[in-house]
């Protein structure tokens, strides 16, 4: 092999090794932006139920005492998506229960007549997936032996 083959052959080998130090740092960029980076990070939470509106019925047929609470309107602050479960009570017994996604339900309970006015209970629990929120509690008296109505 003669010198100029030799020459030729080294001058390649350092072009290529050249190249390939060159090209990848010819290839970087740097993204710059007159703005600050912002990351704003919160927490959802079940709300409890607001401005809940709604009318009672109280009636005394027969030897029972009954009740019949429709929910017509409340104000909720989220999340969206959830779904309600309504309750009524007397005492700590449960006299009725249903679930909805809307923000109305009627409830109805009786009992037999224990000679006094009489305490019902209703709540309202927001649930969404596995996730509970506080409960609202709205109380009504009916009074022994009367036919009553309201709102709330």
């Amino acid at each position: 092999m003669i010198t100029f083959d030799r020459c030729r052959r080294a001058a390649c080998v350092v072009l290529v090794v050249a190249f390939l130090v060159m090209v990848p740092s010819m290839a970087t960029a740097k993204f710059t932006s007159s703005k600050a980076p912002t990351l704003s990070v919160s927490t959802a939470t079940m709300e409890v139920a607001t401005v809940v509106h709604g009318s009672f019925t109280c009636s005394s047929p027969s030897s029972n005492e009954a009740i019949s609470l429709s929910i017509t309107s409340f104000t909720d602050a989220g999340p969206a998506g959830a779904t309600y479960t309504y309750t009524l009570l007397r005492g700590s017994v449960v006299k009725s229960t249903g679930t909805s996604t809307t923000h109305a339900k009627t409830l109805t309970g009786s009992q037999a007549d224990d000679g006094g006015s009489t305490t019902w209970s209703m709540t309202i629990r927001a649930g969404l997936a596995s996730w509970t929120g506080p409960v609202y509690t709205k109380t009504v008296t009916c009074n022994r032996l009367s036919n009553t109505t309201g709102t709330f």
